[in-house]
């Protein structure tokens, strides 16, 4: 009998629960928060750095007063320094600071993660390089034509690094001489702010 009433108790009991369980009922929080955010709250944290996928669009759709940095194409960094100047007219030099900080955010985690990419690339490349070298490709099996298939498969993805690559580098360049440009326009201003480091291209320390 008390097998019996359990069985028709339980999925009231299991509605019940789930109906008191924390969350439940609750909107997802559905906002994405800005590279600017992430990248401080992972230093604020002590913890890695957070990667964020940059797209064009969510790159746009930034928050801020100041332009983002055209990544291809004509360089607008004189657009970005008369926006940091139009900006400072009208608010506190603390404003100034917290508008010049995010956008600073958002485009050094951006350089950040492009430069651990091409230390990716480069890793690839160098195990790719071993392999070749040791004559792994033939494998234990000592089959030539799939030899041949994963000797194919490598000079395709050799080709790809190399594209990519190439494409790193050239955001690396036109974030580090826009970063070098605004912060000596800043300085002319006589706003000197510690926390604005450049990153090496190479990865190695900042200036």
């Amino acid at each position: 009998m008390r097998g019996k009433l359990f069985f028709r108790l339980s999925p009231i009991c299991f509605v019940l629960l789930a109906l008191t369980a924390p969350g439940f009922g609750q909107t997802a929080d559905t906002s994405t928060p800005s590279l600017g955010e992430v990248a401080r709250k992972s230093k604020q944290s002590g913890g890695p750095k957070a990667k964020a996928v940059v797209t064009d669009e969510n790159m746009k759709s930034r928050r801020g007063p100041i332009p983002s940095i055209a990544l291809e194409g004509v360089d607008n960094s004189d657009e970005i320094i008369s926006a940091i100047h139009a900006f400072r007219k009208t608010h506190t030099p603390a404003e100034t600071e917290e508008a010049v900080r995010q956008w600073f955010d958002e485009f050094d985690s951006l350089f950040a993660t492009v430069l651990d990419d091409n230390s990716r690339l480069i890793q690839r490349k160098e195990d790719r390089n071993l392999t070749e070298a040791t004559g792994s490709y033939y494998g234990s099996d000592g089959d030539y034509n799939r030899a041949v298939q994963r000797r194919n498969s490598a000079i395709s993805q050799d080709r790809d690094d190399f594209r990519r690559g190439r494409q790193n580098g050239f955001t690396i360049a036109r974030i580090q001489q826009t970063f070098i440009k605004v912060r000596n326009d800043l300085q002319a201003m006589g706003l000197r702010f510690d926390w604005f480091k450049v990153r090496n291209a190479n990865g190695n320390g900042s200036f």
